[in-house]
């Protein structure tokens, strides 16, 4: 059986690498007959790839992929117009966000924003209070109370805690990852999932279609809608080339009753526990929520599963909604703010978040993140922060997994460093947390990478946390990683010609990573 699927899987890869390959070898013989015979042909793509390029500078959009498409049109005048028009088709793109505009009116019908927790969280936080603001009132992701959080430092940890919590489930467990991978994690929670649906618990399944392109099965949808488990494929890969197949399903949510919820960098497969080995120890972490603040993960969730499903009614999210406990009349001071991230509108909220983060720190800024690929504006942010006297902090790994990308981190650390941050690199293995901890006060936990492609290619979700022992956790975490972690030293960094020179080719080509 096991046989079976790798042999399929292999065959669809080879499969769908071919039908690329055929595509842009007939594109090419065709322009390359066209440009040999008539004037015409050579005068038209001339035009076109001037109006190209004038489209890119008018577009709106980063300035580092503007500058990454004129060059690819200026250095192949004829193939780098032909893919950038190509590439750009959006009408998938321009029919997704017309049914997410459709689902966030609902769900701010389901779910308004509680002025009454938001200006006491202002109150208590004021050095945040226009990034609640900001979220609640423009991407309409609320300030929650009532919310227990737990930190998970590893992903063994997060592990057990999200079995349990299937155990638990009597409504829905809504599951949505990047990566599913056969193995003892996957068929662990699978088996639980299984026996919770043979009950009657409403079980969904979620998965990216490039995440999990060579972990499942092929006949995976069959298998689990067998046992009783709804399920989707998001995005399906497909071998024409659109830019909607650059806009993955990054997330990682667990909603057990809309009631606990759980969210991290840890996808579901063996490394991720560290059951099996690929580079060295793999460091991860994650969070739990019990309470209001869950509601608001399965409503993050609840948006891409609706744009597959026809049921899009305000009753039918009703239906789901939890009832809680009335708090008293006195608010916790302690507050989460589940938020996500869509590349299909123009609304960066996981590089604003980043942004208005490291502005508010007075004290210290710590991250952890496994890709350092940065735009001008939160480039400027951290050295900034640097230079105004706040510890900025960054781990990254010290054993990669895609070697041009860790390249492309280390190419960011002479800057930062001489601004005044400081560098480390995990030093046991891979670092894939993604956290930011700001004056031992706030932080922030979710799925989101500093890299171009989690800040604007791809779903992504995350939460604000808000005060409480939570972060009195992190730090711990924090702290002992660093320890364990070599500091980066400018003169450990080469400075020879031909360093410098890659170090500019992989910034100028940043962007497509």
């Amino acid at each position: 059986m096991i046989k079976k699927s790798l042999m399929y899987l292999f065959k669809r890869r080879v499969m769908l690498a071919l039908l690329i390959i055929v595509q842009f070898t007939i594109f090419g013989f065709i322009i390359n007959q066209s440009l040999g015979y008539s004037l015409f042909w050579e005068t038209l793509f001339t035009i076109l790839s001037i109006g190209v390029a004038l489209h890119v500078v008018w577009k709106k959009g980063k300035e580092a992929y503007k500058i990454t498409w004129i060059l690819q049109v200026l250095i192949f005048p004829v193939y780098g117009t032909l893919f950038y028009i190509m590439f750009n088709r959006q009408t998938q793109t321009k029919k997704l966000q017309s049914k997410l505009e459709k689902l966030y009116t609902l769900h701010r019908k389901v779910n308004p924003v509680d002025e009454k927790v938001l200006e006491s969280a202002k109150s208590n936080y004021p050095d945040y209070s226009r990034l609640m603001h900001y979220l609640s009132h423009s991407g309409h992701y609320p300030v929650y109370t009532d919310t227990d959080t737990t930190y998970y430092p590893l992903g063994e940890d997060f592990f057990e805690a999200m079995k349990e919590a299937i155990l638990e489930a009597e409504d829905y467990i809504f599951f949505e990852f990047f990566i599913v991978a056969e193995g003892k994690m996957w068929q662990s929670m699978l088996e639980l999932m299984s026996q919770k649906a043979a009950s009657g618990v409403d079980v969904r399944i979620m998965f990216d279609d490039i995440g999990s392109f060579v972990t499942l099965p092929s006949d995976i949808v069959e298998q689990l809608e067998a046992r009783g488990i709804q399920t989707r494929v998001y995005n399906p890969f497909h071998p024409i080339i659109t830019s909607s197949q650059n806009n993955r399903d990054h997330r990682k949510i667990l909603s057990i009753d809309g009631k606990v919820a759980f969210t991290g960098g840890v996808n579901i497969a063996d490394e991720y526990i560290n059951e099996i080995e690929r580079f060295g120890h793999w460091k991860d972490n994650g969070i739990k929520l019990v309470g209001k603040g869950a509601w608001g993960l399965t409503l993050i969730f609840l948006e891409l599963w609706e744009t597959m499903d026809s049921d899009l009614t305000e009753d039918s999210i009703k239906t789901l909604m939890p009832i809680f406990n009335e708090s008293s009349e006195q608010i916790s001071t302690t507050f989460v703010q589940p938020f996500a991230d869509s590349p299909t509108d123009k609304k960066n909220y996981g590089e604003h978040v980043f942004i208005k983060l490291i502005h508010a720190a007075k004290e210290s800024v710590t991250i952890f993140t496994p890709y350092l690929i940065l735009d001008e504006n939160l480039e400027t942010a951290l050295m900034l922060a640097a230079e105004s006297g706040v510890d900025v902090k960054i781990v990254t790994p010290k054993k990669w997994d895609k070697y041009l990308v860790h390249l492309t981190t280390r190419s960011y650390y002479k800057e930062l460093i001489e601004s005044g941050a400081r560098i480390f690199e995990y030093s046991r293995g891979f670092m894939h947390a993604k956290t930011v901890l700001i004056d031992e006060e706030v932080a922030l936990v979710g799925t989101i990478n500093f890299d171009y492609r989690s800040l604007y290619l791809h779903f992504e979700n995350a939460v604000v946390l808000y005060g409480g022992s939570v972060i009195e956790e992190i730090q711990a975490d924090i702290d002992q990683t660093i320890n364990i972690s070599e500091e980066i030293k400018v003169d450990s960094l080469s400075e020879s010609f031909m360093s410098r020179l890659t170090n500019s080719i992989l910034r100028l080509f940043a962007p497509l990573m």
